[in-house]
C-alpha cells in the first residue's frame, strides 16, 4: 500500500511539474510573440509609409509625399528608402526653384537626406548618383564627380548613369574621359540622341586642340 502511495504521488508531482513547463514554455513562447510584434510594427508601418511616399512623388503631390518620407524615417531610422526619397523629393524642389539662396537651400537638404541614407546603404546606385548630384549643385565638384563615377560602375549596363557622367565630366572640361564615357553608354545604347550628339560635339572639339 506504502509503494502504491509513493507511486501516485510521484505521478501526481511528476505531472504537475510538466504541466507548469508547459505553462511556462507557453508563456515564454507569447512573450517572444509579443516582442517580435512589436518589433516589426515600426518596421513595417515606416515601410508602407514610404511605399505610400513614392506613389504621391510619382504622381508630382511631391509635399505630401515629403511629410510621409518624413514620417516614415521618426518611426523606423534604418529604413534608408524614406530619406532617399526625401533626398529626391528635395532635388525636384531644387529643380524648380528660380531663386538662386533657395536653390542652394533645397541642395543642402538634399546632401543632408542622401548622406543619411548612404550611411545605411553605400552601394545603391540611386543613392550615390543622388549624393553626387548634390555635391555638384553645391559646386564640390570633384566629390559629386566621383559619386556619378562610382554610381554609373554600380550600374555597368545601364546607359543612363553613364549618360549622366558623362554631361558632368564635359562640363568639367574633362573631354577626354567624357568621350570615353559617352563611348560606353552608346555600347549600350546606341539610339539616344543625346549620347551621339555629345560624341560628335567632343570629337569636334578635340579635334581643333
Amino acid at each position: 500500500m506504502c509503494n502504491k502511495k509513493q507511486s501516485s504521488v510521484f505521478s501526481s508531482l511528476s505531472s504537475t511539474f510538466r504541466s507548469s513547463a508547459q505553462a511556462v514554455l507557453c508563456l515564454l513562447f507569447s512573450v517572444l510573440i509579443l516582442l517580435s510584434a512589436l518589433w516589426s510594427l515600426p518596421v513595417m508601418t515606416s515601410g508602407l509609409l514610404r511605399v505610400w511616399g513614392d506613389r504621391c512623388r510619382a504622381e508630382k503631390k511631391l509635399p505630401r509625399a515629403e511629410r510621409l518620407y518624413q514620417t516614415a524615417s521618426v518611426i523606423d531610422p534604418q529604413n534608408w528608402s524614406a530619406p532617399l526619397g526625401l533626398g529626391l523629393v528635395y532635388s525636384r524642389y531644387r529643380f524648380y526653384e528660380l531663386d538662386p539662396a533657395a536653390k542652394e537651400e533645397w541642395a543642402f537638404r538634399a546632401y543632408d537626406a542622401f548622406s543619411a541614407a548612404y550611411s545605411h546603404d553605400t552601394k545603391k546606385e540611386e543613392i550615390v548618383y543622388g549624393l553626387g548630384q548634390a555635391n555638384l549643385a553645391l559646386g564640390h565638384r570633384e566629390e559629386g564627380l566621383q559619386y556619378l563615377r562610382a554610381a554609373a560602375n554600380y550600374r555597368r549596363f545601364n546607359d543612363f548613369y553613364w549618360r549622366k557622367l558623362g554631361i558632368e565630366l564635359r562640363k568639367a572640361g574633362l573631354y577626354e574621359e567624357a568621350l570615353a564615357t559617352f563611348k560606353y553608354a552608346a555600347k549600350l545604347n546606341r539610339h539616344n540622341p543625346t549620347v551621339k550628339r555629345n560624341i560628335q560635339w567632343l570629337e569636334e572639339r578635340m579635334s581643333e586642340d
